[in-house]
């Protein structure tokens, strides 16, 4: 038996097994809400699809936060910075947007507001924080999100 928990402490952090992903109730509501709302925009149709949401991985948690922006009146765009790789040139073009804009922009409650997802160890870049700065100044909201419970804490106090 002490060989086997001998090989475990050996065992480097990345082969280990995750625990197994646990839904919050805030997510479970979202699902709720969204279920609802996609209902009532066809309530004809006999037979509606539950969409899933989960905020265990950036995309997932970018999807989760843009889905509760639709649902409490809010508009919400996602933007990519990301370059695209040009096989012609053998390089990467600029997608010609503003280094270090957030993850999600838009507009809640008449004021301006971007949401930064940012994941695990995922840290703010200093073009990030330049533009939080920035975006702060001209009196807009700016959120860095790791979970959707702390989406939810920020996005309350702010609003309220």
């Amino acid at each position: 038996m002490s060989n086997i928990a001998e090989l475990l402490q050996s065992t480097p952090q990345r082969h280990r097994k995750k625990p197994p992903y646990r839904k919050p109730e805030s997510i479970k509501e979202l699902e709720k809400q969204y279920f609802e709302y996609e209902r009532s925009k066809r309530p004809d149709f006999p037979y509606p699809v539950k969409t899933q949401f989960r905020d265990d991985t950036t995309n997932t948690l970018t999807k989760s936060i843009k889905a509760w922006f639709t649902l409490n009146g809010g508009h919400m765009a996602r933007i990519n910075t990301t370059g695209i790789y040009d096989t012609k040139l053998r390089r990467y073009r600029f997608s010609g947007s503003t280094k270090g804009t957030a993850d999600l922009v838009g507009t809640y409650r008449g004021r301006s507001v971007s949401v930064e997802v940012k994941y695990g160890r995922d840290t703010q870049s200093e073009a990030q924080k330049k533009y939080q700065q920035q975006a702060e100044a001209a009196g807009g909201i700016y959120i860095i999100a790791s979970t959707f419970d702390n989406f939810l804490e920020q996005i309350k106090i702010i609003t309220d």
